[in-house]
């Protein structure tokens, strides 16, 4: 009788092992088909794309366990945009640092015409981001108005500093 018991026991105690290990692969399933590929890549991080002024930008790359989820730069006012006017311009910028130290983060963007040609520079200040950290950095810059009709490309420079 007791071995029986024992029997219906492990059955029951398997059962229900396999029905949680169900349940969570059906829970993070739909989590997983929804996370970005982020591509692991070498410190200093380098690479020209296409970009327009107001455009969000995810560059879902991992340099040194720091991700970078993303940058917007865009004017504050998008409807007053006059010739040889210098606009304030907000920079979004958006990391997290899944490593397990501090770190210091170094970010350039340069803007280009549509051929490559270079316009102006935007150089964020240098900012720590703590370990275990989702940070969202905002900057303002001021640009020329001809910078900003004429941005179709960016320069992207990031470093994970010691």
């Amino acid at each position: 009788m007791i071995r029986r018991h024992q029997m219906l026991s492990s059955a029951t105690r398997i059962t229900a092992s396999i029905a949680a290990v169900l349940t969570v692969a059906m829970i993070a399933s739909p989590a997983t088909a929804q996370n970005p590929d982020w591509r692991v890549v070498e410190n200093p991080y380098q690479e020209e794309i296409e970009y327009d002024i107001g455009a969000t930008h995810t560059p879902r790359v991992e340099v040194e366990k720091v991700r970078w989820h993303s940058f917007t730069i865009e004017r504050r006012d998008p409807d007053l945009l006059r010739e040889r006017e210098t606009v304030d311009t907000e920079v979004t910028l958006m990391f997290e640092n899944r490593g397990t130290k501090t770190t210091k983060i170094l970010l350039i963007l340069l803007l280009e015409d549509a051929d490559g040609n270079p316009l102006d520079r935007i150089e964020a200040k240098r900012f720590k981001l703590a370990s275990g950290r989702l940070k969202e950095r905002k900057e303002t810059v001021s640009l020329p108005s001809e910078v900003i009709r004429s941005t179709r490309r960016v320069y992207v420079f990031f470093e994970v500093l010691d």
